[in-house]
């Protein structure tokens, strides 16, 4: 399983750019792609279940951004 971004309409996207943490605060992955994957891992290894925030950024043709961020639940 992985986390994946879907996107309907691409023709309108410009870019998007994503980044989770772990609850310290770490980094634990980052992707500019629009078609990224996360499989919950962290250096090749797996991280163990937890509770993760992530920073979404989405940048629009006609310059809109548009920012989320929230949790994600990863379970093994």
């Amino acid at each position: 399983d992985f986390l994946k971004l879907y996107n309907s309409n691409q023709q309108c996207v410009k870019e998007i750019t994503i980044q989770i943490f772990n609850r310290w605060g770490e980094k634990v992955f980052e992707s500019a792609d629009q078609n990224f994957q996360w499989d919950g891992t962290f250096h090749s290894r797996s991280l163990d279940p937890g509770v993760f925030i992530y920073h979404l950024t989405i940048k629009m043709f006609d310059d809109k951004v548009i920012s989320k961020e929230g949790n994600i639940s990863l379970v093994r």
